[in-house]
């Protein structure tokens, strides 16, 4: 309204509409502050002991140390970072999923990786799956194919990849010679075995086509056995050029 001097003066109504905003802005500001000061000091919101699934060679205990999530605030949490550093941090875990339901409930679930065979250098013991990942070997697998490294050969450390044309080799020789479980690899011969029957070595290599050379062994090796002919070694590197030593 205007009064006689003609200062202009608010109405009740509206210096008391505007007040009340005030009062109600601050009073749900102190209501978010109370909030966001529970949220992040309450317990209820941190993480702890958090369920591992999925695990069976790989302790929980293990998965759980690794994760470093626990004791972590579930706001804090970044999922697709730990699942990550986990794959890093134990290479034998093929997948990892983490998640959370509030207030703090989280799960890892992991999916291990499955040896193909075994990379044996002096004691250093490595498995490696069909995918080439080296990953620490656990435990004793008696049926898994084991190859015995020479000393000169470059180590597989777990988390490294092995070469490409190394395990095909390996998978084709488990496809095709699942009664012969120890292998031997040197950097003259790359993948050999010895002769089940006559015990004499037999020279694979490495690569594509193993499956191939080990028919030509096989059909090498009768016909030497047919001529009674002992060889000191068997060569099939090269599926079309077998050779033997006498």
């Amino acid at each position: 309204m205007t009064t006689a001097a003609g200062k202009v003066r608010l109405a009740p109504t509206v210096l008391d509409a505007a007040t009340s905003a005030r009062v109600i802005s601050v009073a749900i500001l102190f209501v978010v502050v109370l909030a966001a000061v529970d949220l992040t000091t309450n317990e209820a919101f941190y993480i702890y002991q958090p369920a591992v699934l999925g695990n069976e060679r790989v302790s929980s205990a293990e998965i759980v140390t690794a994760s470093q999530i626990d004791g972590l605030h579930v706001l804090w949490l970044q999922p697709e970072q730990v699942e990550a550093s986990l794959r890093t941090n134990l290479p034998e875990l093929r997948a990892v999923f983490v998640w959370c339901s509030l207030p703090a409930e989280c799960t890892i679930q992991v999916e291990e990786r499955r040896p193909a065979f075994e990379w044996k250098q002096g004691q250093t013991r490595t498995w490696i799956d069909a995918e080439g990942m080296v990953f620490p070997a656990r435990g004793q697998s008696p049926d898994l194919p084991m190859i015995e490294v020479a000393p000169n050969v470059s180590a597989l450390l777990p988390g490294q990849h092995a070469d490409s044309g190394l395990v095909s080799a390996m998978l084709a020789l488990a496809g095709a010679l699942p009664e012969v479980k120890s292998y031997r690899f040197t950097a003259e011969h790359g993948i050999e075995f010895n002769d089940p029957k006559a015990n004499w070595p037999v020279y694979v290599g490495v690569g594509p086509d193993v499956a191939a050379r080990v028919a030509m062994w096989k059909s090498l090796a009768t016909s030497l056995a047919s001529r009674n002919i002992k060889p000191k070694f068997v060569d099939v590197h090269y599926a079309n050029a077998p050779f033997y030593g006498k």
